[in-house]
C-alpha cells in the first residue's frame, strides 16, 4: 500500500479510540481533533470510559489506528492490562498506543517504556491542543508505515529474485574476486561530533564500491552478497581498515576515537564473523569501546539466536552496537528493551531541516527522550544546517553528524586534521 492512500475499508476516517474515565477529557479531545486531517482523512473518535468498555469497542471495531489510553481507571493498572490485551491477546502490533496519565507516580515512564509495547507516553498536564494533534498525527504516520511494511512483507507479495538483481549479484561477485587489495573501495570518514562541546568523539567509516553498476554503498553490497567466504572477506577488510585508522587517529591525537563500521554488524548471523571481529581487536590492541558496529533494526530485532550470542560475546569484549535509522520503522519499545543497543541514530527524516516542521520536531524530541530514558547515546544523523545543530544541542541529543559540524573527508585528511587540533565551530 503506497503511503498516502486510504485503506479500502476506511476511505474517509482514521479510527482513534480514546479510553479515559474523565468525561471532560473526551469532550476536550473531541473538540481538538474535530477538524484534524491527515493525508486527506479526518479523525473518527471512538470513546470508552473504562478498560472494560474499551475491550468491547476493540471486539466490534476493526482498523483502529490509535488508542489514547489512560492508565488509572477502574483499577490502578487498568490501562496497562489493556495494553497487554491488545498486544498479547489480540496480537495487534500495528495499532499505536499512547499512554496519557494524570498520576505519573502510579505508572512511571521509565518502567512503562521498558516493559510494555507502547508507542508514546505523556502527562495530561503537558498535553496542549497542539501537542495532542502532533501526538495523533505522529501515531497515524507510524500506523500507516507499519501497515505498509506488513503488506510489502506479506508472503503473497514475495517474488523470485529479479533477473536484474541476479545479474547485479553476479557482477559484484566477479569484481570483488578480482579486487584482492581493496582498490575498488572508496573510504571516507564521517566524524561524530559531541554537540555540547563541538569535539569529535567518533568516526563512521563510509564505504562505497566502484563497480560497473556505479558506486555501491555498503548497504547495497550487503544486499547483493549473502553469507559466505566473499562477504567474510569484505568484513575482514573493513575490520582491518577500521582498526588501522583507529590506531592512526589515536597516535595523532593521544586519545581514542570510537570507529563505527558498516556491514559488519549485519553479518553477525554468520557464525564466523564474531571470531573475525575478536581477532581484529586482539591484533590492534584497541582500548575498550574503540570499535562500534552499525546494526539495522532487522538484524538487531530479527530474533536470530546467532546474532544474540554474537552481540553478547562482542559487547563483553568492549565492542559497542549502534542501531541505525531509528524511527524509520514502527517503534516497538518492548523489542527495544529486550535488545538495548549502546547507541542509536535518529533517522534522517527526523533530523534534516527539523526546525521547519513542528511534527518532525515533536518526533525528534520523543526519540531523544526515549534514548535518554533507556540510557542510550542518541546521534542526530544528517544535520544539514546550523539551525538543525542548535535544535539537537538544546534538546540534549548527544552526538551529531553532518557537514555544518564536520564534513566527511578522506581518511588521511581526517588524521592530519585531528593531529593539528583544528577546532570545530558552527
Amino acid at each position: 500500500m503506497a503511503p498516502g492512500l486510504a485503506m479500502p475499508s476506511e476511505p474517509a476516517h482514521w479510527k482513534v479510540l480514546l479510553v479515559d474515565d474523565e468525561p471532560a477529557v473526551h469532550d476536550v479531545s473531541a473538540l481538538i481533533l474535530a477538524d484534524l486531517h491527515f493525508e486527506g482523512r479526518g479523525i473518527l473518535l471512538l470513546g470508552a470510559h473504562s478498560a472494560a468498555q474499551a475491550r468491547d469497542v476493540l471486539a466490534r471495531e476493526t482498523g483502529i489506528a490509535l488508542v489514547l489510553l489512560d492508565v488509572v481507571m477502574e483499577t490502578d493498572d487498568a490501562g496497562i492490562a489493556l495494553v497487554q490485551h491488545i498486544r498479547e491477546t489480540l496480537h495487534d502490533h500495528d495499532m499505536q498506543i499512547v499512554l496519557r496519565t494524570g498520576q505519573p507516580g502510579m505508572a512511571p515512564e521509565n518502567e512503562i517504556v521498558r516493559h510494555y509495547e507502547v508507542n508514546g507516553y505523556a502527562l495530561k498536564t503537558e498535553v496542549t491542543a497542539q501537542r495532542l494533534q502532533t501526538i495523533v498525527i505522529a501515531a497515524l504516520r507510524g500506523y500507516r508505515h507499519a501497515r505498509a511494511l506488513r503488506t510489502v512483507r506479506s508472503p503473497a507479495r514475495l517474488t523470485p529474485m529479479s533477473q536484474a538483481t541476479a545479474l547485479a549479484r553476479q557482477t559484484l561477485r566477479q569484481e570483488l574476486h578480482a579486487d584482492r587489495d581493496g582498490r575498488a573501495v572508496l573510504l571516507q570518514a564521517q566524524p561524530e561530533v559531541e554537540l555540547a562541546t563541538n569535539l569529535v568523539r567518533g568516526v563512521e567509516l563510509v564505504a562505497s564500491w566502484k563497480s560497473a553498476m556505479g558506486p555501491l554503498p555498503a548497504a547495497r553490497v550487503g544486499e547483493l552478497l549473502p553469507s559466505g567466504p566473499l562477504r567474510r572477506r569484505v568484513v575482514q577488510w573493513l575490520l582491518a581498515q577500521g582498526c588501522f585508522w583507529a590506531r592512526a587517529w589515536q597516535a595523532g591525537t593521544g586519545c581514542a576515537l570510537r570507529v563505527s563500521l558498516p556491514l559488519v554488524g549485519d553479518s553477525l548471523a554468520d557464525r564466523a564473523v564474531p571470531g573475525l571481529v575478536l581477532a581484529a581487536l586482539r591484533q590492534a590492541a584497541l582500548p575498550y569501546g574503540a570499535l562500534d558496529l552499525l546494526v539495522s533494526e532487522a538484524t538487531l530485532f530479527g530474533g536470530q539466536p546467532e546474532v544474540r550470542d554474537a552481540l553478547t560475546t562482542l559487547r563483553a569484549a568492549g565492542v559497542t552496537v549502534t542501531l541505525v535509522d531509528f524511527g524509520g520503522q514502527t517503534i516497538s519499545l518492548q523489542r527495544l528493551n529486550q535488545m538495548v543497543p549502546d547507541r542509536l541514530k535518529l533517522h534522517r527524516a527526523f533530523v534534516r531541516e527539523v526546525r521547519r516542521d513542528p511534527e518532525r520536531m515533536a518526533m525528534a524530541r520523543s526519540l531523544i527522550a526515549l534514548a535518554q530514558t533507556l540510557h542510550i547515546v542518541a546521534i542526530a544523523d544528517g544535520i544539514a544546517s546550523d539551525d538543525d545543530a542548535q535544535f539537537f544541542k538544546w534538546e540534549g541529543c548527544d552526538l551529531g553528524q553532518g557537514d555544518p559540524l564536520a564534513p566527511a573527508c578522506a581518511m588521511a585528511d581526517l588524521a592530519d586534521w585531528l593531529q593539528h587540533g583544528r577546532s570545530i565551530s558552527h
